[in-house]
C-alpha cells in the first residue's frame, strides 16, 4: 500500500511538472516562439476561442502548422502582445487537464496600454496538448488576496 502511495505522488508530480512545462512553452508560443508548436501540440490538435476571431476561422485550425500560422498572424495583426500566465496551472491528471489563467497586454490604436485576462484548459496525451478551450475577458482578474 505504502508503494502504491509512493507511486501516485511521484506520477501526480511528474504530471504536475509536465503541465507547468506545457503552460510557460504554451504562453511562448502565443508570445511569438511559433516553433514550439510542432513540438507541444498532437498532430490532431485542435483549438476552441469562445470569443471568435473574425479574421481566421478558427474551429478549423488543426494540427502544429495551423496553430502556428495563427498565433503568427494574430501576433502580425495586434503588434506588441504579451502574455503571461497568472500563477500555477491547476491539474487533474484523472482527466489530462491542466488550465490556467493569464494576462495579454498590449498598445491600443492610440497607444494606450491594454491588459485583458483569460483562461486556458489544455487537454494532455502523452505529454502533448491535443485539444484547448480558451475563453478572453474584457479586463484583468482581480487579485484573490
Amino acid at each position: 500500500m505504502t508503494t502504491d502511495i509512493a507511486t501516485n505522488a511521484a506520477r501526480t508530480t511528474g504530471f504536475r511538472s509536465l503541465a507547468s512545462t506545457l503552460f510557460e512553452q504554451w504562453t511562448a508560443l502565443w508570445n511569438g516562439e511559433t516553433d514550439l508548436a510542432a513540438r507541444i501540440v498532437t498532430p490532431g490538435f485542435r483549438i476552441s476561442l469562445a470569443n471568435a476571431v473574425e479574421s481566421a476561422a478558427t474551429d478549423d485550425l488543426r494540427g502544429p502548422r495551423d496553430l502556428a500560422r495563427f498565433v503568427a498572424d494574430h501576433r502580425a495583426s495586434i503588434p506588441g502582445l504579451h502574455y503571461r500566465l497568472d500563477g500555477e496551472p491547476v491539474v487533474d491528471e484523472a482527466t489530462g487537464r491542466i488550465t490556467c489563467r493569464w494576462t495579454v497586454t498590449f498598445p491600443d490604436a492610440s497607444g494606450t496600454p491594454v491588459a485583458k485576462s483569460g483562461i486556458d484548459v489544455l487537454a494532455v496525451t502523452d505529454g502533448r496538448i491535443r485539444e484547448v478551450w480558451s475563453v478572453t475577458g474584457l479586463r484583468v482578474f482581480a487579485s484573490a488576496g
